[in-house]
């Protein structure tokens, strides 16, 4: 469908006597958010979820471009009433930038913890995939491009697959990254499904053993509590909002960020250590059930 004009946008929003507008992202619809609250002397909320200048840096590698974005970010968002961040660490990151700490609200969130259960645990990696039912599966879920950090994973894997025979990488999702990422990984025990949902990503995810998520610029990671509901520690990284949805040394790990050598000691440390890992499984899939959308409600 097309997008509708400003004016009947703000006719829309005249007619139906709205009290509060929200606005998602600072692009051209946040824009025209923000101009029709100020005509028509409306309170304007707004969400920061996306790190668009970390992501401006990493995919064009012009360090310019990330402050550049950070000027636009900043002017924006102080124009609003309340910014609603789903971590401290964003909250803390978007004051330390410039934008005022009053506006700043903390919001949680929740996932849906019976669509994510170890229960969906399956032969679906060897019935799918062959791979061996008895292996180790190291799995990473999300948007298969270079601001995910990938390439610190790929890195870690290669010395893990020198070392063991039984330990697998799962690579679920799709994106720009891919060829390159695949180029990469050569012929290592990795697998690369592109996108899952429903069912299969449920299975996929009951089926692994650990989850890892190396990025450093998420600012909240959804598929960290997924995966603690299937029942997997994660191993993630020191920044961002993702290390606030793990409990350290009992349901993940937390390694420095862009660190290939420290993610490969985190990953040695659950694999080399089945009592640890069946322990974690555990008490994972405890705390993602205080994690649910009603609890976050």
């Amino acid at each position: 469908l097309p997008c509708p004009s400003f004016l009947q946008i703000l006719d829309y929003c005249a007619d139906n006597d709205f009290t509060h507008i929200h606005t998602s992202t600072p692009g051209p619809m946040g824009l025209a958010a923000l101009a029709a609250a100020r005509i028509l002397q409306l309170p304007i909320y707004g969400t920061y979820h996306t790190s668009f200048p970390q992501y401006a840096s990493q995919l064009t590698g012009d360090a310019d471009m990330e402050s550049l974005m950070w000027t636009g970010m900043v002017w924006y968002y102080n124009q609003l009433d309340r910014v609603y961040v789903p971590s401290r660490a964003t909250g803390e990151e978007i004051q330390a930038h410039g934008i005022h700490a009053d506006k700043i609200s903390l919001y949680p969130r929740g996932i849906d913890i019976s669509r994510f259960h170890p229960s969906y645990a399956s032969g679906f990696w060897s019935e799918r995939y062959g791979l061996a039912s008895e292996s180790l599966k190291l799995l990473y879920v999300g948007r298969v491009s270079r601001e995910k950090n990938l390439q610190i994973l790929a890195h870690a894997f290669l010395q893990i697959a020198q070392e063991r025979e039984d330990v697998e990488l799962i690579i679920v999702g799709d994106g720009p990254f891919r060829d390159e990422l695949q180029t990469i990984m050569g012929k290592t025990r990795t697998v690369f499904t592109g996108t899952l949902s429903g069912l299969e990503l449920a299975q996929a995810y009951a089926s692994s053993d650990i989850f890892i998520f190396p990025s450093t610029t998420d600012t909240f990671g959804n598929v960290v509590l997924e995966a603690q509901a299937s029942g997997l520690p994660v191993i993630a990284t020191d920044q961002g909002g993702p290390q606030e949805n793990i409990i350290p040394r009992q349901t993940g790990l937390i390694v420095p960020g862009l660190d290939p050598e420290a993610l490969c000691t985190a990953i040695r440390d659950l694999t080399e250590n089945p009592e640890l890992l069946v322990t974690m499984k555990g008490q994972a899939r405890d705390y993602a059930q205080q994690r649910s959308v009603q609890e976050a409600f």
